[in-house]
């Protein structure tokens, strides 16, 4: 349950995270944020934030209706999987939430290029055999967080190595 758990907040993590880089992406012209802007599958979507659209920052707006293109651009299956891992994330304590949450915004202040390298790292785990994945795991529960820091564990002595 743990490991499902932690792909959903996983998975989560990245459908915020592809939301996030569409709303950086779109400008911030004023009339892209009024109601009536909206495609009319855009406000079947979002109908029950109508009429509280005005009152909504602009910056809100702008991520709900990046969050609105995203949805839309899914497909049943694709759907399927954001409502079970939200599910799942409705499971989780608040403040496993709130810790999650702290680390997403820490992984936002990372720089571009730290944020790629964690993308390429995290694809390349997802890549391996789940044996390997439970092994690499192991090892980074086991280790301290100096070593979790510089990403080396102490390694046992190899058999007849002394």
């Amino acid at each position: 349950m743990t490991r499902k758990i932690l792909f959903a907040v996983l998975a989560v993590l990245a459908v915020l995270l592809l939301t996030g880089e569409a709303a950086a992406q779109q400008p911030a012209a004023a009339p892209a944020n009024e109601w009536s802007a909206l495609s009319n599958e855009q406000r079947a979507l979002l109908g029950n934030l109508e009429s509280q659209w005005p009152t909504i920052p602009a910056e809100r707006r702008q991520q709900l209706v990046a969050g609105a293109t995203r949805w839309l651009s899914l497909n049943d299956q694709q759907r399927a999987e954001v409502r079970e891992r939200f599910a799942l994330w409705q499971t989780l304590p608040q403040e496993r939430r709130s810790e999650i949450r702290q680390r997403y915004e820490q992984f936002r202040a990372l720089s571009p290029e730290d944020q790629a390298r964690i993308r390429s790292t995290q694809q390349r785990v997802r890549e391996l055999p789940p044996g390997r994945r439970d092994e690499l795991q192991k090892r980074w529960r086991e280790m301290t967080p100096e070593q979790r820091q510089h990403g080396k564990p102490e390694r046992p002595p190899r058999p007849g190595k002394g």
